[in-house]
């Protein structure tokens, strides 16, 4: 289906003609400016008791929300470029290391248990039984 491109143009441009002039119209009304002021302030308002009711419950607000995640994306900037500067030093770090040499356990080490010394019951050391707390 083809439509004439100049129809279009035509019917565009006297869109924007008539949103112009009803905006001029409205503008020039002293209680529908009135009416939008008032819708903006009673926003405004509204914004700021919910940040209050926020802030008691210890909710984080939009804005804070806002400059946490963008100190987060600063900070995940801050440790690539930190990456980016240590990679080469941990490679020549590397290069520099040599492994240590692995030794064998010694003959009936391996498994070896050690043995504590027992606890009185209830958790009492021995020099603590009178039940007197020290300071």
């Amino acid at each position: 289906m083809a439509v004439d491109r100049g129809l279009l143009d035509r019917i565009k441009t006297r869109g924007e003609e008539v949103l112009t002039q009803l905006s001029a119209e409205l503008m020039s009304n002293p209680r529908f400016v009135g009416a939008v002021e008032g819708a903006l302030r009673g926003r405004d308002k509204l914004e700021q008791a919910a940040s209050r009711a926020l802030r008691q419950m210890h909710v984080a607000t939009q804005g804070e929300l806002r400059r946490a995640g963008s100190r987060i994306e600063a900070l995940e900037r801050e440790v690539a470029d930190l990456r980016r500067r240590l990679r080469p030093q941990a490679v020549r770090a590397r290069g520099a290391r040599t492994k240590p040499a692995r030794t064998k356990a010694a003959p009936g080490r391996a498994g070896s248990v050690t043995k504590t010394r027992a606890r009185p019951k209830g958790g009492a050391s021995a020099a603590g039984q009178s039940g007197v707390r020290s300071r």
